[in-house]
């Protein structure tokens, strides 16, 4: 610091002279130089008064102490806050931005040198980059209202009747109990006797309560009661209609098991298979036909050896989701195909000839007091529908198909049920688990490793078939399997499984249960390969969408997770009804997130009450699968595994990318009845990124999915079509082909041949 000394002179300018200079040292106070400028005042009285202004701006005083007064300036536009140990506003914010601005300016300074001095600079980690904290977010308010009920159930069993109590022939009745069918249900009880009777039949019942015996035993019974007995030649007897193909192999199965009359044949149509295979089985003859709508429908306008004026028995089960997946226009022009056939049938020139009306031969038949099914030569058709729910378009499927009905409900005890309550069986046992967001991964693994561990068969029902793709393959290499030496610690606290770089380590098979798929997007050899495979495993696991969700009979299937939430409260009662049917029990889980929790309020308003799980109940297995002690730590590992994994792997990486893509786009069209519980603009998409393994943001995600960064890569063009200008040289020109000159084209057919000779013409 510079000490000066001043002196006004009469003009009023100031003379200074440096005196000593000293060593800086911290003022006490900010009191000095305004001291100096009173005392110089005070002499200099009779003197014409100085511009303080223009002495301020001429000479610097020196720096004042900061105090925790505030000291006004005339020259600056504002007050200047000089408080001492007053932190800014926002301090953290601010530093940070600043400190990020600093450090890209810095990047970018530093590479562009290295590139002047032809050096090629170290590659700045990508910014959009972003690895979540797991427990960063730790409490979060539930806000849902414990509401003390009693479920609306079904009562599966009514009496202790058997199969033997009903008019059917004894073998049947043995092969059901060599199957373990003996006692009757309640809808079997009720819609056998009057389907044997031969009447229109609509019957509502829950999934899960033996609808399908309801019908197929009483065909059986009456098909193979004809006599004489049936041919090939004559041609299907009783058509049944199932919405997806698993249902359809199911339902040809439990035929052909209480079915041991050789003489009935049965056979089935699926989309997907061999279409010439099913015509040389549909031209040989079969009795008994189970198919989808769309197949059905082909083979009826296609295939001239397909006769279905014969028809007798028309069966529509699972009704309620043949409509729900578009097959009403596809009934309703079988139903027109089946009458024009029968039509076609009753139409004889010979009769006509002798006299006779087709009203006449009618009459005669109908004299008949058997049931149509029983006689051959009956033009009745009976109709069967069977449905879960009873809507307005199930109604207006009824009317259309059959003018007649009876009505049979598995409630009719219950007189003042509620339509809008959803009746599920008594054997199901409902709960649910809030997670956070970023843990519905790992909590699903944790689920998974527990109930593996009891033997259970479990299916799991997610959004879509990206997403069922993508955990299968993740779960299945890198769940399943684990490194053998995952626990040892390599040096301090840190593990070899979570090393960066790759490792050699061998790795070991920690989960008995095998995993399996099922979608809708399969082949249909595929399909049925996996789901035939789920069905005879002791244990597994089956990841689906909700094509399994309507009709599946799995046997030993007692433990249902929902990891994605239903669109809809049929999907919801169908996806539990795959568990606790007919006499076996069974849970029923459902992932909801903290926005989701009214969803377990929704289903309080239908008289379905839920019991909570804690996904600490099963973080435990977690630990004991990573040979951890901690919770945290356990989980924070199996993520960091999925996550390298992911990394690591450009295939499951683009699984993952298209697998959350598919899973916003599903989120994204919940109907308006449920938006407000599942709402995507209030969802946090980095967090749900997180749930899929993904270090990245999701608008990266984003541009994964619409191909424009290089993880994904382009699609290889064959080297024999593909021209580049700059690799191959142009080829060049052909020349214009040479018109043909021909004689015979100019020539007419009076002419002598010779040529023409024009005259010279005069001058």
């Amino acid at each position: 610091m510079t000490s000066f000394d001043f002196v006004w002179n009469k003009q009023g300018s100031v003379n200074g002279k440096v005196l000593a200079r000293k060593r800086k040292k911290p003022a006490e106070s900010n009191e000095g130089g305004s001291k100096k400028l009173e005392n110089i005042l005070q002499k200099n009285k009779v003197h014409e008064k100085p511009n303080v202004d223009k002495f301020k701006k001429d000479v610097a005083l020196p720096n004042p102490p900061i105090s925790k007064k505030k000291v006004p300036f005339k020259n600056t536009r504002k007050l200047v806050n000089l408080e001492q140990n007053t932190p800014p506003e926002n301090p953290l914010e601010n530093d940070s931005k600043r400190l990020v601005k600093r450090k890209k300016k810095k990047d970018k300074l530093a590479a562009a040198e290295l590139l002047r001095l032809g050096q090629k600079p170290t590659p700045v980690p990508n910014q959009d980059r972003i690895q979540h904290s797991l427990f960063s977010e730790k409490h979060r308010t539930k806000n849902i209202s414990n509401i003390s009920g009693a479920s609306v159930v079904e009562q599966v069993f009514s009496s202790d009747r058997t199969f033997s109590y009903l008019d059917i022939h004894k073998y049947i009745v043995s092969n059901l109990e060599k199957n373990n069918f003996t006692t009757l249900t309640n809808v079997q009880e009720k819609a056998i006797p009057v389907i044997l009777k031969g009447g229109n039949v609509l019957i509502r019942s829950q999934t899960g309560s033996g609808k399908t015996l309801a019908y197929t035993v009483p065909i059986v019974d009456a098909l193979q009661s004809i006599t004489p007995r049936l041919e090939r030649n004559q041609g299907v007897q009783a058509l049944i209609i199932v919405p997806t193909r698993e249902l359809a192999l199911q339902t040809h199965e439990i035929i052909s098991k209480i079915c041991t009359f050789q003489w009935v044949v049965i056979g089935h149509l699926c989309g997907g298979e061999n279409r010439n295979t099913e015509k040389s089985r549909l031209r040989k003859g079969v009795h008994i036909l189970v198919a989808t709508p769309g197949r059905l429908l082909d083979h009826i306008l296609h295939t001239s050896s397909f006769k279905v004026n014969n028809v007798r028995c028309l069966v529509l089960d699972e009704a309620d989701r043949l409509l729900d997946m578009g097959f009403k226009k596809d009934i309703i022009k079988i139903v027109q195909e089946l009458d024009q056939s029968k039509k076609n049938c009753e139409y004889d020139p010979l009769a006509l000839l002798r006299g006779e009306t087709p009203k006449e031969k009618s009459e005669e038949v109908d004299c008949d007091d058997l049931y149509c099914l029983r006689n051959p030569k009956s033009p009745k058709r009976q109709v069967v529908l069977l449905s879960a729910t009873l809507t307005k378009g199930i109604a207006e499927l009824a009317e259309f198909t059959m003018k007649e009905h009876t009505y049979i409900d598995a409630l009719d005890e219950s007189s003042n049920i509620n339509p809008d309550h959803m009746v599920i069986p008594k054997t199901v046992r409902q709960e649910y688990m809030i997670t956070f967001v970023k843990h519905r991964l790992f909590t699903l693994a944790s689920v998974l490793v527990a109930k593996s561990k009891e033997n259970c068969k479990i299916l799991v029902f997610m959004a879509t078939s990206q997403m069922v793709d993508y955990h299968y393959q993740l779960f299945s290499n890198y769940l399943a399997k684990m490194p053998i030496n995952r626990g040892k610690v390599k040096s301090g606290d840190v593990l070899l499984l979570d090393e960066g770089g790759e490792s050699d380590d061998e790795e070991e098979i920690v989960m008995d249960a095998q995993f399996f798929k099922l979608h809708g997007s399969m082949e249909q050899s595929k399909r049925k390969e996996e789901f035939s495979g789920f069905r005879k495993a002791k244990r597994g696991i089956l990841l689906c969408t909700d094509v399994a969700a309507r009709g599946i009979d799995v046997p030993q299937a007692d433990y249902v997770i929902q990891y994605t939430g239903p669109q809809t409260d049929e999907d919801y009662l169908h996806r539990v009804g795959r568990t606790g049917r007919v006499d076996r029990t069974g849970t029923a889980l459902i992932f909801l997130t903290h926005d989701e929790q009214e969803y377990v309020t929704h289903l309080q308003k239908h008289k379905v009450f839920l019991k909570e799980r804690n996904s600490s109940e099963f973080s435990n297995h977690l630990c004991d699968l990573m040979e951890e002690v901690e919770e945290e730590k356990a989980a924070s590992a199996l993520q960091r595994r999925f996550e390298e994994a992911v990394s690591k792997d450009k295939e499951l990486y683009k699984l993952a990318c298209f697998a959350h893509s598919s899973w916003s786009r599903f989120y994204n069209s919940y109907p308006a009845k449920l938006r407000n519980i599942f709402n995507f603009q209030m969802v946090n998409l980095g967090h749900y990124v997180t749930s899929f393994a993904i270090k990245d943001t999701p608008s990266h995600v984003a541009k994964v999915v619409r191909g424009q960064v290089a993880n994904v890569e382009p699609k290889r063009l064959n080297r024999k079509l593909a021209i580049h200008e700059d690799d191959q040289p142009r080829r060049p020109k052909q020349a214009p082909k040479r018109k043909i000159n021909s004689i015979s084209l100019r020539t007419s057919e009076y002419s002598s041949g010779l040529d023409f000779k024009k005259k010279k013409k005069k001058n």
